[in-house]
């Protein structure tokens, strides 16, 4: 199965791999402890935050504030290059977001032509989605005896990997807000920010195969105490999917991702909060070591009801949300503006989601938290009679 971990490595990245293995292997066998989870699981982000790294607040054609932003921190062109190259998908989409971002960066295209340029990359994406092999002149790309093997391999693994159908989605939701950002609008990041969340909230949310690897990831069997899993090991493409999951949502949506969508409040993907809070079986699922690791969410625990019951809140964590750590969370650039000549200053934002925030109560958006759930489950005390149970876990 590919490793996901070659989508995270960009050229800095592997050259910093590169000197950590030298130095391990020349030090004691103790210096070459690997990194605590926690550390692992923050440097980690999803394909979709290698491809959208900021946001940007500027006047004029976005096509030119983009640019001036992504040459004044030429590492993000490494990673937004570097993801593109390694990802498991077919060449034909990102090439072509390849080529609206590197003429976008030259700087000598109109920004309707990198608009075309990103809305033919969606159009690969829907239909590789879709499984469509059909062009114009109806020639089929895929089924043709001399096309390239990889690509093949990589358009029909779409329909039968998870993990690559989601990485399908994921580049989908970035071709589409490239193609927004180049509308003429007096605001393209709040189209940008909508169709992005509609994606996910609705597309990758429904999709039949991707449900059914979530259920499959609920309904493992685990410890209830601990929610450590029991029986056979669980499939690698489920866990490699989840985690995927938790990382996408929590780069769109921040410490905000428990809102609701669909009129509802997800814990990660179909799955509900409020049918993981019902019962101590189903709370397990929040106990399991990769939704502890990833998940990056608090639960608080207090006793009520004269001890009898526990009270749970859940909510999100804080989240860091640049894609390096060297960079700041946010910096002011002043570049020369090409059409007139003046001074172009923008102010870019590296710690912010890339969706904005859509349904909150007033409540909320006045305190500037997420959403908490709060629940009760009974406790499991064995020394009680049956009447006690009966009449006081009512």
């Amino acid at each position: 199965m590919w490793q996901r971990i070659r989508l995270l490595q960009t050229l800095a990245s592997q050259k910093a791999a590169a000197t950590a293995a030298a130095g391990a292997a020349s030090s004691s066998p103790s210096a070459a402890a690997a990194a605590p989870p926690s550390v692992a699981a923050d440097n980690e982000r999803s394909f979709l935050r290698n491809l959208i790294p900021m946001r940007v607040y500027s006047s004029g054609p976005p096509s030119i504030y983009l640019r001036h932003a992504f040459l004044n921190q030429d590492r993000l062109i490494r990673r937004f290059l570097g993801a593109l190259e390694t990802v498991p998908l077919p060449s034909l989409p990102r090439m072509l977001l390849a080529e609206g971002f590197q003429r976008m960066l030259e700087g000598d295209v109109p920004q309707r032509e990198l608009r075309e340029l990103f809305e033919d990359a969606e159009v690969e994406c829907r239909k590789m989605l879709l499984h469509m092999d059909v062009s114009k002149g109806g020639h089929r790309r895929y089924h043709d005896s001399h096309a390239d093997p990889r690509d093949q391999e990589t358009w029909h693994a779409v329909r039968h990997d998870p993990l690559r159908r989601l990485l399908a989605h994921e580049l989908r939701a970035a071709c589409s807000h490239y193609a927004r950002l180049m509308a003429v609008s007096s605001s393209p990041y709040v189209p940008a920010a909508v169709i992005v969340r509609t994606i996910i909230a609705s597309d990758v949310r429904t999709d039949n195969f991707l449900v059914k690897m979530t259920l499959a990831f609920e309904r493992h069997p685990r410890n209830v105490e601990t929610g450590e899993r029991v029986g056979e090991a669980m499939p690698p493409v489920v866990e490699e999917l989840m985690k995927e999951l938790l990382l996408l949502e929590r780069d769109a949506f921040g410490c905000f991702r428990f809102d609701p969508r669909g009129d509802n409040h997800h814990l990660v993907h179909s799955l509900k909060l409020a049918d993981m809070t019902k019962t101590p079986r189903s709370f397990s699922i929040m106990r399991d070591p990769l939704m502890k690791r990833y998940g990056n969410y608090r639960v608080e625990c207090e006793e009520v009801h004269k001890g009898r019951w526990n009270q749970y809140k859940v909510h999100c964590g804080p989240e860091d949300h640049r894609i390096d750590p060297a960079l700041p969370l946010f910096e002011s650039v002043v570049a020369t503006d090409p059409i007139t000549g003046g001074a172009l200053n923008m102010l870019v934002h590296y710690d912010e989601p890339i969706c904005l925030r859509h349904k909150h109560s007033s409540r909320e958006e006045k305190g500037n938290f997420g959403h908490t759930e709060v629940f009760e489950l009974a406790m499991d005390v064995t020394n009680r009679t049956f009447w006690e149970r009966y009449f006081l876990d009512r």
